[in-house]
């Protein structure tokens, strides 16, 4: 499905349908994060919700192109990245004797993240 997208943005790029600069893109992301926003804060139906973080995604797609990445290689090396430290944190967890973090607080599951990230940052230094 993504691919099929990124047809039709490279479709709309072709024909001369698209951004000038980089900062038109953050622009309108921060743009696509405010009408989510909105929506959810007026209990806009889920279809419109979607809707409206599908924009968001869109912009996402975007602004990799218009980056000079490849969008499937984007999302495998996010996915990569995202899972690895899904395994520390998840080890981490256990190691403070919980089974996960489901009913934790949001502080807590912030200060492991944060833990995370900073061990793999030790790795790749």
């Amino acid at each position: 499905m993504i691919s099929k997208y990124v047809q039709i943005e490279q479709d709309a790029r072709a024909f001369g349908f698209e951004w000038p600069d980089i900062n038109m893109i953050f622009d309108q992301i921060e743009s696509e994060c405010e009408e989510i926003k909105d929506a959810i804060a007026n209990n806009e139906s889920r279809d419109r919700i979607q809707e409206e973080i599908g924009d968001l995604i869109a912009t996402s797609i975007g602004l990799c192109l218009f980056a000079g990445f490849d969008v499937e290689e984007t999302l495998g090396k996010v996915s990569k990245k995202f899972g690895s430290r899904m395994e520390i944190l998840k080890k981490l967890t256990k190691e403070r004797g919980l089974e996960s973090l489901k009913g934790k607080s949001i502080d807590i599951c912030l200060e492991l993240w944060h833990e995370v990230k900073k061990l793999e940052k030790g790795k790749r230094s």
